[in-house]
């Protein structure tokens, strides 16, 4: 699909790509630009929905304080009521009509703070001796009081608040969801301990507080607690589900504000609000979609208006695209009689814009490819005259008829072995020589052929020639000109060696360094004063057929190949000897046309 819409694309005319592209270009910037402000104006509204649910879960958190606080005072006033206080002073007594005579008043007691105070459900007085004393109205009461007894064992005081859970009794013929206080109490005379009250507290009061804040149609406020479980919640259904599965769980415990999240397929705003007294968090959930329905209404205008700015800019642009594909068409013209070889051709635009810079730029290629075409065609023609140079003087009457004059004498003297040497020799040599055809062989083809030449020379001179090759190995895999070295070592013999008393030496190095190959030819011959070696350098017979191969020529064939960066370095002493040496690209790869 994809390559189908490009080769589409690629066939349209400039005209028609330039209509398209801006079109959908100006669709993409208005979509971008509507979807954008969307985004704006529905983080915005996401964020007055976090502040304004921040201050309906502050309130909440403030009611809860005001109650729990109210709770503990009327818990505090039980415990210090002058009857409970002396009731639980007294000690036990087996008369059973003394006994619901106590129980009477102390239920009496409590009776009096609970009836008048809505939102506490119940009261209980835990003493000692398994005495349980209630705010009347409770059935089947449980005593729960053994484990705060020990909880608080050895404190003077103790307080705990437990979070929501059905009530140790009954109560008009159910059991209620409760938050209960614990509390020991001490006598006021002797601070004797004297017991565990017991204040509980209808969840449903609680959820009273938040049940009528509006965050929504489909919004809601909830409790937590550090478990997980929801404490208090308006559906009485959710009481004690656990929340721990939800994504937003996580995070509404260690955080405050608000974050999206997406569950049951919807996204969602979560505010939490911590309320560390009791290790709860209050929770607020609403749909985002609640939140950003309004936006939808501005988001509507912006399509229209969309619609209209599109319209208007298809006419533009295809004035437009007249404009540019006026002069592009004159262009094409002259790019077909490039094409059909006439590189005379020039463009002449009167405009200043884009389209007459390429015109412009488009005559200074033509120029460009002419010259370059007119270059190539000498360096190729200049290329093969090297070679062709190279090949002769290497298969020069002078070299085959000293080798063979060498053989002849050889075979006089009736040294077969070193006849049989020389000609494996010259054999491998002349085959190196000829590599098929190719002008770019490796480095250690090139030292095969340079080391045939010089065992065919330390034949025919004797003791009066020796050489060493000292190469990094790592050289081998690089390629080079062929007959690159051979003409250097002749030179050496020839030029240095042969005018000198005693043995000569050559010494051939290499190695590889920062990318690049060096290779030196040492020897210790007459030398060159400064003067000889400019000459060398700077004097080159133009009738290859007739004269040896050069270093001048050899320096211009390594920069026809490789780049003017590459090439010889000369430094000889009189007297003391010659060093050339060769930088060559370190290239594994390389062709005769590259």
């Amino acid at each position: 699909m994809k390559n189908r819409m490009l080769e589409f694309f690629y066939s349209l005319s400039i005209h028609k790509k330039i209509t398209l592209s801006f079109i959908i270009a100006v669709s993409v910037l208005i979509i971008s630009m509507s979807i954008f402000t969307y985004r704006i104006s529905s983080d915005i509204l996401i964020g007055k929905a976090v502040e304004n649910t921040e201050q309906h879960l502050r309130l909440v958190s403030e009611k809860l304080e005001i109650i729990l606080d109210n709770a503990e005072n009327y818990s505090k006033i039980a415990i210090t009521n002058s009857n409970v206080q002396r009731i639980l002073s007294d000690p036990p007594t087996s008369n059973p009509v003394e006994t619901y005579n106590r129980y009477v008043e102390v239920s009496n007691a409590l009776a009096d703070i609970v009836d008048s105070k809505t939102f506490v459900d119940s009261m209980l007085i835990y003493d000692h001796n398994g005495q349980i004393y209630t705010s009347g109205s409770l059935k089947n009461v449980s005593d729960v009081s053994r484990q705060y007894f020990n909880r608080f064992a050895g404190s003077p005081y103790g307080l705990v608040w437990n979070n929501t859970a059905i009530s140790n009794y009954v109560k008009e013929e159910s059991s209620h969801n409760v938050v209960s206080l614990f509390q020991k109490f001490n006598s006021s005379k002797d601070g004797s301990p004297l017991g565990i009250i017991q204040l509980s507290i209808d969840e449903r009061y609680i959820a009273d507080q938040y049940a009528n804040i509006d965050i929504g149609h489909d919004g809601h406020i909830f409790i937590v607690n550090k478990d997980g479980r929801i404490a208090s919640h308006p559906d009485k259904s959710q009481l004690y589900t656990s929340i721990t599965k939800q994504p937003y769980f996580s995070w509404v415990l260690g955080h405050a504000g608000g974050k999206t999240f997406t569950f049951n397929g919807i996204e969602h705003l979560v505010v939490s609000q911590s309320y560390p007294r009791l290790n709860w968090t209050i929770v607020g959930v609403v749909p985002i979609q609640e939140i950003t329905k309004d936006n939808q209404v501005l988001t509507d205008k912006f399509y229209v208006l969309s619609m209209v700015f599109i319209g208007l800019s298809i006419i533009l642009t295809i004035l437009v695209a007249k404009s540019i594909t006026r002069p592009l068409n004159r262009i094409k013209e002259t790019i077909k009689q490039v094409q059909r070889g006439n590189l005379d051709v020039s463009l002449e635009l009167k405009t200043r814009d884009e389209v007459g810079a390429l015109a412009r730029e488009f005559n200074k290629m033509v120029q460009r490819t002419k010259f370059l075409m007119d270059n190539r065609m000498e360096e190729q023609k200049k290329k093969k005259e090297y070679e062709l140079a190279v090949m002769q003087s290497q298969i020069n009457p002078h070299f085959l008829y000293n080798t063979l004059e060498s053989i002849c004498a050889l075979a006089d003297l009736q040294r077969n072995n070193d006849i049989v040497s020389l000609v494996s020799k010259m054999a491998l040599f002349y085959r190196g020589v000829l590599s098929k055809g190719s002008h770019i062989i490796s480095i250690e083809d090139e030292m095969v052929i340079t080391q045939s030449y010089l065992e065919i020379l330390k034949i025919r001179y004797g003791d009066q020639l020796d050489y060493i090759f000292e190469l990094d190995e790592q050289i081998y895999k690089y390629v080079t000109i062929k007959l690159l070295l051979q003409p250097l070592v002749e030179n050496s013999i020839y030029h240095g060696l042969k005018h000198k008393r005693g043995m000569g030496h050559i010494i051939i190095k290499g190695w590889v360094n920062d990318g690049k190959v060096w290779i030196e030819i040492i020897d210790d011959g007459i030398g060159m004063t400064p003067e000889q070696l400019h000459k060398i350098l700077t004097e080159e017979p133009d009738n290859y057929k007739d004269k040896s191969f050069g270093l001048k020529s050899t320096n211009e064939r390594i920069q026809l190949y490789f780049g003017l960066q590459y090439g010889l370095e000369i430094d000889s002493v009189p007297g003391q000897g010659t060093t050339v040496r060769i930088m060559l690209p370190a290239n594994m790869n390389w062709s005769d046309g590259k």
